[in-house]
């Protein structure tokens, strides 16, 4: 086979993740977008050295890492980093809290019913160094050595983030959760509006 159009095959059947690794890191679709198009020139010239027996996806992930700081490194500024607490402030989990105890895995996001949109975004207001191993990990499914390979840091480093990364996860999406649910009437409130109504 061609390896131009291996390449393209390859590239096709894991855009989805190239692109979803792009945005965790940039935040943004327009500099997410730049960088993906950077990122495959950049695969398709090294291809040939690609090692088979590798992870296609983990391999790309790197590039997509690289090119990432060496964007940064060019423009001589860091990216900017948004809280995802209003008060700036993480807040402390007791690791006898409930929610330390249960594993993060997107098969247990979708049996809770958690819309995978609303996961993604509460993943990307995650703190970058906690943003990438989360989505490497839970969502793309990378095996901590692959990781570790990507962002460059050490397995322990990598489960220690993605320790602290999930629980900062979880209490976003639990306060996710109570906030949705206050803004929804009371069976109470809509009892009474449908008197007033009939009243009238």
């Amino acid at each position: 086979m061609d390896s131009g159009v291996e390449y393209q095959g390859l590239v096709l059947s894991h855009l989805d993740s190239l692109y979803n690794y792009a945005l965790v890191l940039t935040r943004r679709s327009e500099d997410a977008e730049d960088l993906l198009q950077e990122v495959l020139v950049r695969g398709f010239q090294g291809f040939a050295s690609f090692d088979q027996t590798l992870s296609f996806k983990g391999w790309m992930f790197t590039i997509i890492k690289n090119a990432y700081i060496d964007r940064f490194r060019r423009q001589r500024r860091l990216p900017p980093e948004e809280p995802l607490w209003a008060s700036g402030e993480e807040p402390v989990l007791s690791l006898d809290n409930p929610l330390c105890s249960v594993p993060l895995a997107p098969e247990d996001l979708l049996l809770r019913r958690e819309a995978i949109e609303q996961v993604r975004e509460a993943i990307r207001r995650l703190p970058e160094e906690m943003r990438e191993v989360v989505e490497l990990r839970d969502v793309e499914g990378l095996s901590y050595r692959e990781i570790a390979h990507v962002v460059n840091r050490p397995i322990g480093t990598v489960m220690s983030r993605l320790y602290r990364g999930r629980n900062l996860l979880r209490t976003c999406l639990v306060e996710l959760r109570r906030s949705v649910e206050q803004m929804r009437p009371r069976p109470a409130d809509q009892a009474s509006k449908a008197k007033a109504h009939d009243r009238l």
